[in-house]
């Protein structure tokens, strides 16, 4: 966005607010919005107000998936879709503006300058690293957990546009990336250029990936280890074959195990992602979660043990009877990933078997045993 504000002839200053609340005189401020940070982003745009800001904006996933109620909690405008053609509009007054790119190679490649990415402590491994992202939009988006607007399709930038921004990238000293795309290995012809480029250029990298698609491609995953891949999310969600099925992920349990055991062994490091609370969610359910976890255990580095967190726009949020699970939709604007996280709180969810605090133990005893290796039992 500071990009495209700089190409429209304004001034930008970016700020972080994780440390410091900082307030400077601007014609127009804005702040981003996602789900979980609702609550943090009403209460910076209150602060802003209180300071003497006249126009203060709203964008990111929650402001396109939400802007009415944005427009109610106080803020001036929103931007709904991509900012590159929002962020105009709001500039000519509008207080909705709806915009999506058919070619995001058109987006300029980000400001890096804005901001001072070496203060931040990220590394691929050991190398000092920064963020990309080469796609907008999921391959799959039909998991039922997932909050996707109409209009947000799958849109891939060009091989061309992603090698200029890793050259952007290495200028600025840096020899590490985190690929934030939805699932990457998902468009060979064009994936293989950037992972060759990858791989010439020496850079240490990390992506997510889904099993359906490492498995379907797995001369590109072995390509990818050999160019400088050094782990690789799964979204392995549950260890039940049935809750899989349920919330449409696209994989199932058999499924992971292979893709997990592919990508260790070429070398390249495996987080597994879990969900507790998960439609259906059971004693039996999360057995089996256990069962999963005890047998890829050998092959993954790391996880993440999540309570769900039933977001807008989701199918389990529009229809939580149909999903078999009970939560107050006013209390879903937060999300939970336990240690660490003191200053997140998870949604009071609940299945017709589980209730709320046994899903909560569960969750804490998996992240327990296999996070942490306390060897026990539950």
């Amino acid at each position: 966005m500071a990009a495209v504000a700089k190409q429209l002839g304004c001034e930008v200053e970016v700020y972080d607010f994780a440390d410091k609340w900082t307030y400077v005189e601007a014609d127009l401020y804005g702040v981003y919005v996602s789900t979980p940070d609702v609550h943090t982003s009403i209460a910076i745009l209150k602060w802003l107000k209180e300071k003497g800001a006249e126009k203060v904006s709203a964008g990111g996933p929650h402001a396109t998936l939400m802007p009415k109620e944005c427009l109610e909690a106080g803020f001036d405008a929103v931007c709904v879709g991509d900012g590159e053609v929002g962020f105009p509009k709001i500039l000519k007054g509008e207080r909705i503006a709806v915009g999506w790119l058919k070619n995001i190679d058109e987006s300029p490649h980000p400001d890096r300058s804005c901001v001072d990415l070496k203060s931040y402590d990220f590394k691929v491994g050991d190398v000092q690293s920064t963020s990309m992202m080469t796609c907008y939009g999921c391959i799959w988006s039909k998991c039922a957990f997932c909050c996707r607007p109409p209009h947000d399709l799958l849109r891939f930038h060009s091989a061309d546009w992603v090698i200029e921004d890793l050259k952007q990238i290495s200028d600025l000293g840096f020899r590490g990336v985190m690929i934030y795309d939805d699932e990457f290995f998902t468009y060979p012809k064009r994936d293989r250029q950037i992972i060759k480029e990858l791989g010439r250029m020496e850079f240490s990298w990390r992506c997510f990936g889904h099993a359906r698609w490492i498995l379907r491609n797995k001369q590109l995953v072995n390509e990818a280890s050999e160019n400088g891949l050094r782990g690789v999310l799964i979204g392995a969600e549950s260890g039940s074959r049935q809750i899989l099925e349920t919330i449409n992920k696209g994989s199932n349990p058999q499924m992971n195990r292979e893709a997990i055991r592919l990508l260790s062994s070429k070398g390249v490091s495996v987080k597994a992602a879990m969900v507790v609370m998960l439609p259906g969610e059971s004693p039996e359910t999360l057995s089996e979660t256990w069962q999963f976890c005890e047998d890829v255990e050998p092959y993954v580095d790391d996880w993440d043990f999540t309570m769900l967190a039933p977001y807008p726009g989701s199918k389990i949020f529009e229809m939580p009877e149909k999903f078999d699970l009970r939560f107050d939709k006013r209390d879903v604007y937060k999300a939970y990933k336990g240690s660490g996280t003191e200053c997140w709180e998870p949604p009071k969810i609940s299945t017709s078997k589980l209730s709320f605090q046994e899903g909560l133990k569960w969750r804490d005893a998996l992240e327990q045993r296999f996070k942490f290796k306390n060897k026990m039992e539950f």
